[in-house]
């Protein structure tokens, strides 16, 4: 492997060992997105038990959970750019599974949205800590190619969070879904804290609190990354990408069982399959584009990306419109690629803007604003248009989430702009002024 990578490592990692924490890496974030994601299958059954809104449900799944999985993400990227990140991502996910499960004893609105605050709390951590690990362990050449095989394990966690929350809805019911969630995190976490190594060497947690001499300042994180635009343009796509991807996916239970009327086990499995075979194909093939084409075109990747997310747009204004259930979902596909198609080169590029000790720091910077406004409002936006058009007629409730996802869809052009500015600085050279 390249001695490349970075020359804060105390070891250079073998391609053995690189394939292997990224394997391991892999389940944590399919993990990450399936206690992250199951909800959004279960949400009608609760809005139905609790008697809430669509405006709730929007809070619950969204901005619940973005509070704190964006705000922490700064201190813990500060921890992890000195401190065993294994042992930051173990901790992470054995909070965020005992929170998931713990969603499941909910008794009202307030305790669920304070156990989707802990789940948040729980998954700050594992994203600044993976990143900065992947670019540790990968070289520049290999980094986009990782990036992507990382990124294909979120559909695969939604996935097995709608199938498989779907069937234990229909025939347990949604307080089954977070417990069984949550319990395989606690063993990965075991498997992460024991054998994935820290190729920079061993600190100790109090010599990482302790304030070295050449310890880069939050102030001096965004000093840095605020001379580069293009930086800035990824986030601000990052922002719009979480908005409509789960802002939509907070209500594909709602939109399809309204609509259709379909039952949760078969909705579980058309949508987990959908969300895998179109999430799981844009993450590998983005990775493998990046690798590709920005070798010796740098930025063409993101020309390409622009595309995707400008066809997203007729393709959702159709799924919400179209009377077969199957080619709804097939149409809604072409989001979810989109939404996975970036991931490789879009956290590359991020990685290869910023220095050897804001690499974690500029992915908890881009967490902070993407998750919090994205992920955080994306929902609440979607279901108070639901509201609105709906105006609390239940008769309508199905026109009221149709015009919410339809409206949302539109923001994918703003995406598109964002990343077509981004591959103009990269190309002429401008990227990192």
């Amino acid at each position: 492997m390249s001695s490349e990578i970075s020359p804060a490592l105390t070891t250079i990692p073998s391609n053995r060992e690189a394939n292997y924490v990224l394997a391991v890496l892999f389940v944590v974030i399919m993990l990450n997105f399936l206690d992250r994601q199951v909800i959004s299958i279960v949400a009608e059954p609760i809005k139905q038990e609790m008697g809430l809104s669509d405006k709730q449900i929007g809070l619950m799944t969204g901005l619940s959970f973005a509070l704190f999985y964006t705000t922490l993400a700064i201190p813990v990227a500060l921890l992890a750019d000195k401190w065993h990140r294994s042992r930051i991502i173990a901790i992470a996910i054995g909070i965020w599974s005992v929170m998931t499960m713990l969603c499941g004893a909910a008794s009202n609105f307030v305790q669920l949205f304070l156990a989707r605050v802990g789940v948040g709390i729980g998954e700050s951590a594992s994203g600044p800590a993976s990143h900065s690990l992947i670019a540790d362990y990968f070289p520049p050449e290999r980094r986009a190619s990782a990036m992507g095989v990382y990124g294909a394990a979120v559909p695969l966690g939604a996935f097995i969070a709608l199938a498989g929350g779907g069937w234990i809805v229909e025939n347990f019911n949604w307080r089954v879904a977070f417990f069984i969630a949550g319990v395989p995190g606690i063993i990965v976490a075991l498997v992460v804290w024991w054998t994935v190594k820290e190729p920079r060497g061993h600190v100790s947690l109090k010599e990482a609190f302790k304030p070295q001499p050449n310890q880069q300042t939050i102030k001096e994180a965004l000093k840095e990354l605020g001379s580069k635009p293009t930086y800035w343009h990824l986030v601000m796509a990052g922002i719009l990408i979480q908005f409509v991807s789960y802002g939509t996916a907070a209500f594909y239970g709602s939109l399809y069982v309204r609509v259709f009327g379909i039952g949760y086990g078969e909705l579980g499995l058309k949508l987990g399959l959908m969300v895998a075979i179109a999430g799981m194909s844009g993450a590998w093939l983005g990775g493998k584009v990046g690798d590709k084409f920005d070798k010796d075109r740098p930025g063409v990747s993101l020309k390409i990306i622009a595309a995707t997310f400008l066809l997203a747009v007729p393709c959702t204004f159709a799924a919400v419109n179209v009377g077969n259930i199957n080619l709804s979902v097939c149409l809604l596909g072409m989001t979810t690629f989109a939404a996975t198609f970036y991931y490789g080169p879009n956290f590359s590029l991020i990685q290869s803007l910023a220095g050897d000790r804001t690499r974690a720091m500029a992915v908890a910077i881009y967490l902070l604003f993407a998750g919090l406004i994205g992920l955080g409002f994306g929902p609440i936006f979607v279901g108070a248009v639901s509201d609105y058009i709906s105006g609390g007629d239940p008769s309508l409730e199905a026109d009221g989430i149709r015009g919410g996802v339809a409206a949302i869809a539109l923001f994918n052009i703003w995406t598109a702009f964002h990343f077509w500015r981004a591959q103009q600085l990269v190309a002429t050279g401008q990227s990192a002024q």
